[in-house]
């Protein structure tokens, strides 16, 4: 069986273990709850989502799909 979209599940897998780590870190230092580290645990489900979802996707797509949630956010915050 070939696997598909491995680049795309791999980095929203990623994407989620860090904000799971991060989420762990929060509590643990007792810092101020945010609702950001769970938003990256979002991206990280939905991008694996998406990798399943979809047959095949090219590598540029995998890439595109994989960097634009942050270029987005990068944006918003730049601009806000």
């Amino acid at each position: 069986m070939i696997q598909k979209n491995l680049l795309l599940r791999y980095f929203g897998l990623v994407v989620l273990i860090l904000g799971v780590i991060l989420n762990v870190k929060m509590f643990l230092n007792q810092e101020w709850p945010t609702v950001l580290f769970f938003i990256i645990c979002l991206i990280g489900i939905v991008q694996i989502i998406i990798s399943f979802v979809f047959k095949k996707m090219g590598v540029f797509w995998q890439i595109l799909w994989s960097l634009i949630p942050f270029i987005l956010g990068f944006a918003y915050i730049k601009l806000a």
